[in-house]
């Protein structure tokens, strides 16, 4: 396993950003999928929560192999690309990062949110990284365009 370099200006602004995480996997039938999700950093992994019977525990439950891209929305966009090993942690009630994860991405509208939400159980993604690609489109662009 590898570490995010988070004194890198990119990374930092990635993960600390209202960004969406783009999680790829592969479904029991054998095939691609991807999901947007919210997500955050945690002790060197990324951490996304979802409810117990989201399709997509099925997949990284079969193999714990999936992709990630965070990527801004504007250019010059910026892109992390995470290949990583996921584990799934099940969680009684609301998991506990859950509502930092809120706050970051609805603001001022998470308690309206959240309020709204009975939740008796929740699955933990962690997502330890086994390598990772950083583009900016400034100084770091894909070997593809060089």
């Amino acid at each position: 396993m590898t570490s995010l370099p988070l004194d890198d200006p990119v990374v930092k602004s990635l993960l600390e950003g209202p960004n969406l995480a783009r999680l790829s996997y592969i479904d029991v039938a054998g095939r691609p999928k991807v999901v947007p999700i919210w997500f955050t950093h945690q002790d060197g992994d990324i951490v996304m929560v979802t409810g117990p019977k989201a399709a997509k525990l099925r997949g990284i439950e079969a193999s714990g192999a999936v992709a990630l891209t965070i990527d801004s929305s504007t250019p010059p966009y910026k892109v992390l690309l995470v290949d990583g090993d996921a584990s799934l942690e099940p969680v009684e009630g609301l998991a506990p990062e859950y509502r930092g994860i809120v706050e970051r991405y609805l603001g001022p509208a998470a308690d309206a949110y959240l309020s709204q939400l009975r939740v008796k159980r929740q699955v933990r993604i962690r997502v330890k990284v086994r390598s990772y690609r950083i583009f900016d489109f400034v100084k770091r662009y894909p070997k593809s365009l060089s």
